[in-house]
């Protein structure tokens, strides 16, 4: 198993410290599009770098709300949410078209993540608002999932998610930020990364082998030391 046989995936263009040392580590990039964070200029470098790099570019779409950087949940009606993610979708893809570059997936952010893993309608407002703006455009989201559900309803395409930085709970979700040790640090992530490439399991916090189905393995760019966790994770993976 080599590295290049594993999807590894980062959420950038969120202007977080180090980004520039991730693009050459990673092969598929969530960028933000103007919701939790994300303007013209940002989205533009990260659609550069995603061209020098050969990182495969996807949407990072989210409840526009930056004061809370997306984490927050907002109650919004089908039509008011569609309409939001559809926006900042045809943002990325209009800066991506110029460069020649293609849009090819979608993963939700923060508390739209979370929310419309369990909710069955968030889950499919989301993926009307991806048909409406290009029908080919896959979903990133975790295998069971009310998301992945909505997708393959739909005819979408599924690219299931897993994490190396963050703890996992014995039902397959992950633990909240808010919880100590929900974090994994850098030989955790690493450990648990060559777990999910060589068994599809990870040991939850529980101590329970829990099977986690995936096409990419995501690292949070975000995180502390995000770069080190990130090379470790390769490095371990090449052994």
């Amino acid at each position: 198993m080599t590295t290049r046989e594993v999807d590894l995936s980062a959420d950038l263009g969120e202007g977080s410290l180090g980004e520039e040392q991730i693009w050459p580590l990673i092969t598929s990039a969530n960028v933000a599009c103007g919701g939790h964070t994300g303007d013209p200029e940002s989205m533009s470098a990260a659609v550069a770098d995603a061209a020098k790099w050969n990182v495969r570019l996807g949407a990072h779409p989210s409840y526009v709300d930056r004061q809370n950087f997306g984490r927050r949940s907002l109650d919004l009606s089908p039509l008011e949410l569609r309409a939001s993610i559809v926006l900042q979708l045809l943002a990325l893809r209009k800066i991506a078209s110029a460069a020649g570059m293609a849009l090819r997936h979608v993963k939700p952010h923060g508390a739209l993540y979370n929310d419309a893993h369990h909710d069955a309608g968030r889950a499919v407002t989301i993926v009307e608002a991806m048909q409406q703006v290009d029908p080919l455009l896959a979903l990133v989201c975790p295998d069971a999932s009310a998301m992945a559900m909505a997708a393959r309803t739909a005819g979408v395409p599924v690219i299931r998610e897993a994490f190396a930085d963050r703890r996992y709970a014995a039902d397959g979700s992950l633990v909240p930020r808010t919880r100590a040790r929900s974090l994994l640090n850098i030989e955790e992530a690493a450990e648990q990364a060559a777990l999910l490439v060589a068994e599809g399991i990870v040991i939850a916090e529980d101590g329970t082998r829990v099977s986690i189905a995936f096409d990419t393995i995501c690292i949070h760019a975000d995180m502390e030391r995000a770069v080190e966790r990130l090379q470790a994770v390769r490095k371990r993976l090449r052994e």
